[in-house]
């Protein structure tokens, strides 16, 4: 007898769709699977995954389309997972790449930490130990922090931009980001180009991310930028130890505050 208040049609309804989502359920983790594939084969390997070299033109273009479908996060973070999912296969065929979504504006538009960062350090992260992981995203940020962006252009741009429609960000914030190359170019944060400018940093910041992961994995990565000097000055009294020791951050403190006399 269905429960009090609740139909019989409604009853075996409901309990079909319990049994689907327990089949789908028991098909991910490897039981009873249809396909064969046994639970071993299935469970989630140790932290860091495998890795194997990756072409760079081709995360490229993955990660500037991707910006097309799931903003600057999603991006980076398909280019590398996706790229690492059809030449690795298990594990990486277990994540939904579309979990970075969030971190698009510097997190859902807040202009925080730059979603392609944001992107690029969870690859990062899943795939280099703790002292890897450290390193290279010690490096990326300054990278990102001291570079013209964006070099990178398709060869079939969905929008067309002036050539030297770059700029240094000086911040790994994205507003920070976002303003300099506005105010560097003209074009307004909220248009077509400005879109185009993030899908191309997308796909510049994805190549960088493969780029140090394949030097990394070679053996051959060595630092190429260090911290600005503000960050060491400013440090000395408001950092660790010093006399005030009010700041936790790296970023470059000349970007926000005045220089004390």
């Amino acid at each position: 007898m269905a429960a009090k208040g609740v139909s019989r049609r409604k009853f075996f309804a409901d309990a079909g769709k319990f049994a689907a989502g327990a089949a789908l359920g028991a098909a991910i983790l490897g039981v009873g699977s249809r396909t064969g594939i046994q639970g071993k084969a299935q469970e989630v390997p140790q932290w860091p995954w495998p890795y194997e070299p990756l072409d760079l033109e081709a995360v490229g273009l993955r990660g500037y389309e991707g910006y097309y479908h799931g903003k600057c996060a999603y991006g980076v973070f398909e280019a590398i997972i996706g790229e690492l999912r059809e030449k690795v296969g298990h594990p990486f065929t277990l994540i939904p790449t579309d979990m970075l979504y969030y971190g698009h504006g510097g997190v859902i538009g807040w202009g925080n930490y730059c979603g392609a960062l944001n992107g690029a350090c969870a690859a990062i992260n899943l795939v280099t130990n703790r002292e890897g992981v450290d390193t290279l995203i010690k490096e990326l940020n300054l990278w990102y922090e001291q570079t013209e962006i964006p070099l990178y252009k398709p060869s079939e741009p969905r929008v067309e931009l002036p050539d030297g429609a770059v700029s240094v960000a000086g911040s790994t914030l994205c507003h920070v980001s976002v303003t300099r190359w506005c105010n560097a170019t003209g074009f307004k944060a909220k248009s077509k180009e400005r879109s185009e400018r993030c899908a191309r940093l997308t796909g510049q910041v994805a190549q960088k991310v493969a780029e140090l992961l394949n030097r990394y994995y070679a053996g051959t990565f060595a630092p190429e930028h260090s911290m600005p000097a503000s960050v060491a000055e400013c440090n000395t009294c408001h950092g660790k130890g010093g006399a005030i020791e009010n700041v936790k951050a790296k970023m470059d403190c000349l970007l926000c505050h005045e220089r004390h006399p």
